[in-house]
């Protein structure tokens, strides 16, 4: 495949028509040079490039911004008004607009295949105030196929989730070397290994649907109950998936903000001395601390007394309703009883000296409960306590007095704690206004300066509750994972126990030996094309990198990169530099595309990226011009200067030089470099 024009209308940062003329590209010249300094329009011709062949239906293709979030079709069209300016050209919306006319926007490729046959394929827009409309078309030998044909031969053509393998921006290709496995599907696909898999899986569902006809009612039961709980997990471990996804991108957001709001604190800090910050500070631990000793003894005492020293006098109330009582019995028999209360136990010891002293003060008591009776037989005392024993009341005169001296004095004792608690209180919020005052310096930076504080501990508190809720889903997302291995253990048991032996039956287990069979075949070729992937990989690696500090880079079966050193022992990835993860990520895209074999052209914007100098002349002379038939480079002139170009020069086909003065009618000059060779 072998692009010999793009034309861009009205999309991205180009107003108007723009032609890209790639048919001068040849064997030994392969090589095309899209120059532009930051802002001119490069990432929108990768951009439109892409958008060919992805289209924006799905979400992925809608997804803009950092932390990225996905916009509605509208939103992605036209604009969301803040962060996106729409892939229809802003310019020619407004001059529209004015003229009162339809917005023409499109994209158009044309190539040719290795048997000389040309292709034409073009997305399109048409806008008229917010309302747009769209569609896709391919022409070949005279015909046009629009709709899901073309969107199907496009598909077939370059499959979406591949477009990122062959159009990309250098500096964003470092997450392959980052990865965990997360690109082994999309892996897979370009290394054509998906078919078999296919087929076996297609091949198993047939030999399910065999054994479940061939199941006995009440099995079948079992395994769809079964089958349904699995679905029910698979729910709850996607949603949880999506819901780690959305914390992390919130933290992500909301780390930003914290970083530029503690910048901002930073830069309204009027740098104070510290001697007087040290004095303020060491007041302020000096009244906290006084505020909790304060609160402590507050919180300790107080609701044990407050029942009394709040009602002091409902306490009088009681203490005269005592003292009538006592009155009204006559304290001289009141008086009388008590001397014998106290006299009664030994005149019983004294005339049964034989008895226990246990039973001598039971008998003690006895009597005095008679004489207690007696007199309260002959009160009639008002109020209250009328009918009150005597003792009892004694006991309780005692109580009501005690209270009676005490309870005010603790009264005032809980008021002057609560004062204090109430000035210090005053006074740490002074010195606390003066801390801010001081630190802040100029009396209009303090508003916002409170506001800035306020709102990092905001973020601090939200942050916390994040990582927490995560915690919680990370723990429910693995028992959801256990409970997975246990529903399919449990469905494999189900299935295990059918023993019927219909024709059904034969067929499922001939269908499930095939698929048994086909997956075996699958993990094999998938064995031997990781093998000759890393065989490439580490070719590819060190024909672009000189004095490697890598001795060998391993691939797993989820395509997971292990950096190993010269004695063998492994590399811990997050311990690579950032250049060194986007040459290995060059080194292992390089691979795959020769592993695939599939003629597709690449475009790479930002080329040299972080990489150090040296590096940088190995890619220009060892990978643009071996990376594919045809190679577009869309470099600033910061990462290829005139020494750079000469080293790529003998490769190059054709120069063009993207301008651009407001940002929304980029132009292009073709055969002019940004930099001149030197």
């Amino acid at each position: 495949m072998k692009f010999t024009r793009v034309r861009l209308q009205n999309i991205f940062a180009y107003d108007g028509t723009i032609n890209f003329d790639f048919s001068v590209t040849s064997q030994s010249r392969n090589v095309v040079l899209i120059w532009g300094r930051n802002g001119m329009g490069k990432t929108s011709f990768l951009n439109a490039v892409k958008l060919l062949f992805t289209g924006i239906a799905q979400k992925q293709f809608r997804m803009v911004g950092f932390p990225p979030s996905v916009l509605n079709e509208k939103q992605y069209l036209l604009g969301d008004g803040a962060r996106w300016s729409g892939l229809i050209n802003r310019s020619a919306r407004r001059k529209a607009a004015v003229l009162k006319e339809t917005v023409e926007s499109f994209v158009e490729i044309s190539w040719t295949d290795q048997d000389e046959r040309e292709f034409t394929a073009q997305r399109w827009w048409q806008t008229e105030g917010d309302s747009t409309t769209s569609g896709v078309y391919v022409d070949f030998d005279g015909n046009r196929m629009a709709g899901d044909p073309a969107e199907d031969f496009l598909d077939e053509t370059l499959p979406r989730d591949l477009v990122k393998f062959f159009f990309f921006d250098g500096e964003d290709i470092k997450s392959i070397a980052e990865s965990s496995g997360s690109f082994q599907k999309d892996i897979n696909l370009l290394l054509q290994l998906t078919f078999v898999e296919e087929l076996a899986e297609e091949v198993r569902k047939v030999a399910d649907e065999r054994r479940l006809r061939g199941m006995h009612a009440d099995l079948r039961r079992k395994v769809d109950d079964a089958l349904a709980t699995q679905r029910s997990i698979e729910t709850s471990i996607f949603e949880l998936e999506e819901q780690l996804v959305a914390i992390d991108d919130t933290l992500t957001s909301d780390g930003l903000d914290l970083r530029r709001l503690e910048i901002r604190r930073a830069n309204l800090s009027s740098g104070a001395s510290e001697l007087q910050r040290e004095a303020l500070e060491t007041q302020l631990k000096k009244l906290n601390k006084q505020l909790e000793d304060c609160v402590a003894e507050i919180s300790t005492k107080l609701p044990l007394d407050i029942p009394v020293v709040a009602n002091l006098r409902l306490l009088k109330r009681v203490r005269d309703e005592v003292e009538a009582r006592i009155a009204a019995g006559g304290s001289a028999e009141a008086n009388f009883v008590r001397q014998i209360d106290t006299q009664l136990p030994g005149w019983v010891a004294e005339a049964a000296p034989d008895i226990s002293h246990e039973d001598v003060a039971g008998i003690a008591r006895y009597l005095s409960g008679k004489l207690n009776g007696a007199l309260n037989l002959s009160s009639s005392a008002p109020g209250s306590f009328a009918a009150a024993d005597v003792f009892r009341i004694e006991k309780m005169r005692r109580i009501v007095e005690h209270w009676s001296s005490a309870g005010g004095e603790r009264q005032e004792a809980y008021v002057r704690l609560l004062q204090q608690a109430t000035q210090t209180k005053t006074e740490l919020a002074e010195v606390t206004e003066a801390l801010l005052k001081l630190e802040v310096g100029a009396q209009g930076n303090l508003e916002e300066y409170r506001d800035v504080i306020n709102k990092i501990e905001e973020l601090r508190v939200k942050e916390a509750r994040l990582n927490q809720q995560k915690g919680v889903s990370t723990t429910k997302l693995a028992d959801f994972k256990v409970q997975r291995v246990q529903i399919a253990e449990t469905i494999i048991h189900l299935q295990a126990s059918q023993n019927q032996a219909s024709t059904e039956m034969e067929e499922s287990k001939f269908a499930s030996a095939v698929s048994r069979a086909l997956n075996e075949i699958a993990l094999r070729l998938k064995d031997a094309t990781r093998t000759e992937l890393e065989e490439l990989l580490n070719d590819r690696f060190r024909r672009i990198i000189s004095h490697p500090l890598i001795r060998r880079i391993g691939i797993d079966d989820t395509y997971v990169l292990t950096f190993y050193e010269e004695n063998g022992r492994a590399i811990g990835r997050t311990s690579l530099s950032s250049g060194m993860k986007q040459l290995a990520a060059t080194a292992l895209l390089w691979a795959m595309k020769d592993t695939a074999n599939r003629d597709i052209p690449v475009i790479i914007d930002t080329p040299l990226g972080r990489i150090d100098r040296e590096n940088q002349d190995h890619l220009l002379k060892a990978y643009y011009p071996a990376l594919a038939k045809q190679v577009i480079i869309l470099p600033t002139n910061a990462e290829i200067d005139g020494r750079k170009r000469a080293l790529l020069e003998p490769r190059v086909a054709e120069h063009y030089l993207i301008e651009n003065n407001t940002g929304d009618a980029a132009e292009v000059k073709r055969g002019q470099a940004l930099v001149e060779l030197t």
